[in-house]
């Protein structure tokens, strides 16, 4: 588990399937994911896949259901998914929308990068996002400095329509994390 100020941070558990249809069903949450909202069915199985993923050896996605400490609510999801080859932690979430704009997507970006390199030893950590998906961008950039802008790198699927979508990659070295560059 892992602690903020505010939340709590924990594997995924079976109780969990409304939270992930919560966050998976909303068409404003997803606006910027690559693929259509779920149904209740949909989330069943995604909940399946993200609790198989816990049970891997050594653990490659580490899915952790948000929770406000205050309420114990469940308001989000956030993921470190590793890359052994190059010791890379990507990191991402969702928050549920009434929760926006409260400053819990800064608080688990940075409890998310602590925990990749002071727990899981990451040589690197890195974070994709829409580039038109102006929030999660200036959540990012507090952190980690913009590598790349992907021109449709991404390919959408909504409402059985595909599109192609840019991508930005945002990144932080072990190095900088200890020693930040000054501003």
């Amino acid at each position: 588990m892992i602690s903020t100020e505010r939340l709590f941070l924990r594997p995924f558990t079976e109780d969990d399937v409304t939270l992930i249809n919560r966050l998976y069903s909303d068409p404003e949450i997803m606006k910027y994911m690559p693929f259509d909202t779920e149904n209740m069915d949909d989330s069943r199985e995604h909940l399946r896949r993200i609790l198989e993923g816990w049970k891997a050896d050594p653990v490659l996605n580490y899915e952790f259901a948000v929770l406000e400490k205050g309420t114990l609510e469940g308001i989000g999801r956030a993921h470190i998914q590793i890359d052994t080859e190059t010791n890379t932690g990507m990191i991402g979430w969702l928050l549920v929308e009434d929760e926006w704009d409260r400053g819990y997507a800064t608080e688990m970006t940075e409890a998310l990068i602590r925990y990749s390199f002071d727990v899981l030893g990451m040589h690197r950590v890195n974070a994709l996002c829409n580039p038109d998906n102006a929030r999660s961008r200036r959540v990012l950039s507090k952190f980690m400095r913009q590598k790349a802008h992907y021109r449709e790198k991404v390919r959408y699927t909504k409402g059985g329509k595909v599109s192609w979508e840019d991508e930005a990659e945002y990144a932080l070295l072990r190095s900088e994390y200890r020693n930040p560059p000054v501003k």
